[in-house]
């Protein structure tokens, strides 16, 4: 969690902001409160070899040094290019409704997104958590060098698809771990696939069509990689391997990607790899997977599932 350094991105007066909420939103729009400012965060976090690693992220947050406001940490959906994050786009119809009502508004972009370069550790609980706490910590620090905003320390998470997963699993983590360094008040995970050992393997080994089969790769290929499992060879066929050995560098977009692969997801492993996984409860991967399981806990403050 500490901060390495920060970069103003943008800066908009309440005019501004209501005029791009009426825009987006129309007569549903909110009437907006303060000025805003957005900032891209570079901070210190934990690979998932357990190294400690750069990372970055946003906060977003309303001008104004009278008040202390409460933190909303929003975890992006499923993103596979690098720079379709918002340290590099700013701000968004939802940062903008958020910081102009009075939240500090956080966003980690994760491992492999934004400025990091590793391969992104989709669906693995420790890194998802730690990059999302981890900033929080950083911003807790930014906030204490910038006469611009104060927090209060109350916390709030939210997030959509992968963010779905990354909130439940940062919320398991501030518990698990009794970080004490805010005052959690709840979690809105949404559509996050959180039972993975379960749930998303029965989708995934079904014979039928998916609309997005690169996520099926875009798991298997850093759980292979961060568990050191042998080569990507050894699991999928040849003329895929290849592909994957740098399709998912944070280069290319899934709508690529999507048009390199067949309908049916599956239909890229090898054939006895789906044999020896589907009959095998002790395989590997599948342990792994379990591992990374998110829905067997009591979770002490609220969780709100969408």
């Amino acid at each position: 969690g500490e901060l390495v350094s920060f970069e103003l991105l943008e800066t908009f007066d309440i005019e501004e902001v209501q005029n791009n909420l009426n825009n987006d939103f129309g007569e549903t729009a909110p009437d907006v409160l303060y000025d805003i400012s957005m900032y891209k965060i570079i901070y210190n976090t934990i690979d998932p070899f357990g190294n400690e690693v750069e990372a970055s992220g946003v906060v977003a947050f309303p001008v104004n040094n009278e008040q202390a406001f409460p933190m909303i940490s929003w975890q992006h959906g499923t993103e596979v290019k690098r720079d379709n994050t918002s340290s590099f786009n700013g701000f968004n119809a939802l940062s903008f409704w958020l910081t102009g009502r009075g939240y500090i508004y956080i966003e980690p972009d994760y491992l492999g997104l934004g400025e990091s370069e590793v391969l992104h550790p989709y669906c693995l609980k420790n890194p998802s958590a730690w990059t999302t706490i981890d900033l929080i910590r950083a911003v807790e620090t930014f906030s204490f060098l910038n006469n611009d905003f104060e927090s209060n320390d109350e916390l709030i998470l939210v997030g959509y698809s992968e963010g779905g997963y990354v909130t439940m699993a940062a919320h398991m983590m501030i518990e698990d771990e009794d970080i004490d360094e805010f005052n959690l008040l709840g979690s809105f995970p949404m559509a996050g696939p959180y039972d993975l050992s379960g749930s998303m393997v029965d989708v995934m080994l079904s014979y039928e069509p998916y609309d997005a089969p690169f996520y099926l790769p875009y798991v298997l290929v850093p759980y292979i990689s961060y568990y050191e499992m042998g080569g990507l060879d050894e699991y999928f066929l040849p003329e895929y391997a290849e592909i994957f050995e740098y399709v998912f560098n944070g280069n290319y977009s899934s709508s690529y990607i999507n048009s390199l692969l067949p309908d049916i997801p599956i239909e890229v492993m090898l054939p006895e790899v789906i044999d020896e996984f589907s009959n095998n409860l002790d395989h590997p991967l599948r342990l792994y997977l379990e591992a990374n399981d998110l829905w067997d806990w009591v979770p002490e403050n609220d969780v709100h599932l969408f």
